[in-house]
């Protein structure tokens, strides 16, 4: 089944919007950090510990990863279910939709956040160990690739669309910008009523 008519975001400002949100999410995965050493002290000082801002359990590792995800996926469903945009995807004029045209239910974006991660989140921590550890070269090659997978999905999906967004039933939408969008209206309409 095609999906209903509207302009696909393309692969390559898919593709730059990928790059750019890796940038800006940086200080959100900071802030969190800073908010998870901020309580990981006052336990420490409730604890009557030594306030090193730092509780080295394997517990509070876990406890602060789920934690990070979780303001991650905060920011991103709201971001995709308030206007459809990250600050990333309005750069770059891209609209997440559902596959109907309307807003993406949490479900689906819980779904598209989890396999996007699943895509995206092993590259650098596996190159960084690969640098250290010549053994881990081979699976730092295996997360380049699934990394790329996604896009590489795009070239032969019917309807152009990534890998996470095909079965979390979203799309991509090319947003043009509100002067873009009312001249291309007017050309349409001098189109469909020419002036006689």
């Amino acid at each position: 089944m095609a999906l209903p008519t509207s302009t696909a975001a393309g692969w390559w400002r898919r593709f730059f919007a990928l790059w750019y949100e890796g940038l800006l999410v940086v200080p959100v995965v900071l802030l969190a950090g800073v908010v998870a050493v901020a309580v990981q002290a006052v336990i420490q000082g409730l604890m009557g510990q030594a306030l090193t801002g730092m509780i080295d359990r394997p517990v509070a590792h876990a406890i602060n990863f789920v934690w990070v995800l979780a303001v991650l996926f905060f920011y991103f469903g709201w971001c995709w279910r308030h206007g459809g945009q990250t600050l990333a995807m309005k750069t770059w004029r891209i609209r997440l939709v559902d596959g109907y045209g309307g807003v993406p239910s949490w479900r689906a974006l819980l779904l598209r956040f989890v396999l996007a991660a699943l895509c995206y989140g092993p590259l650098i921590p596996l190159w960084a160990i690969a640098r250290v550890n010549p053994h881990w070269i081979p699976w730092a090659w295996l997360a380049l690739a699934w990394f790329v997978a996604p896009f590489v999905w795009a070239w032969f999906d019917r309807d152009g669309q990534l890998l996470y967004d095909r079965f979390a039933g979203t799309r991509q939408l090319y947003a043009p910008s509100v002067r873009q969008a009312e001249r291309e209206a007017d050309d349409q309409s001098q189109q469909e009523h020419p002036v006689a």
